[in-house]
């Protein structure tokens, strides 16, 4: 939209790309994302979950330094699933 010369807005994009593919042209890509966001988020609360038990945190009070361990760790295993998909790799799989 801002590399072409005319004026396009939001709706004659809109009409342009369920003409040219349909309706589903938004939902395109959808199915590979989401097989990796669901094997992240689902390793990212179960780890945190875990680690919350292991360290004995019920939340009474606030330990710094637990809680940056719990947030690392979880930031770390959510990525190591999240990052493949969002990689080259499952890019050309939406082509």
């Amino acid at each position: 939209m801002q590399a072409s010369g005319s004026r396009l807005g939001m709706w004659s994009v809109f009409k342009h790309l369920i003409m040219d593919e349909g309706l589903f042209r938004f939902w395109k890509g959808a199915h590979v994302m989401a097989s990796g966001c669901i094997p992240s988020h689902a390793s990212y609360f179960l780890c945190y979950e875990q680690l919350k038990e292991w360290f004995h945190m019920e939340n009474e009070e606030y330990e710094v330094t637990k809680s940056m361990l719990i947030g690392s760790c979880t930031t770390f295993l959510h990525d190591f699933f999240i990052t493949p998909a969002d990689g080259k790799f499952l890019n050309r799989l939406t082509v």
